[in-house]
């Protein structure tokens, strides 16, 4: 492969990865319950104590 056409699909993987990055960004940020939240609700302590 010549350099120009490398660097082009180098550029489109880079351009996929920062699209696929800002949709889950989003995604997480306009959910109806924050991750804090959830968090908040089940700490990881109580993970920890709980024996299966």
């Amino acid at each position: 492969m010549s350099q120009s056409m490398i660097s082009f699909v180098v550029g489109i993987v880079v351009l996929l990865c920062v699209a696929i990055f800002t949709e889950a960004r989003y995604r997480r940020e306009h959910k109806d319950e924050p991750m804090t939240r959830w968090l908040d609700a089940h700490p990881i302590r109580d993970w920890l104590r709980h024996k299966h």
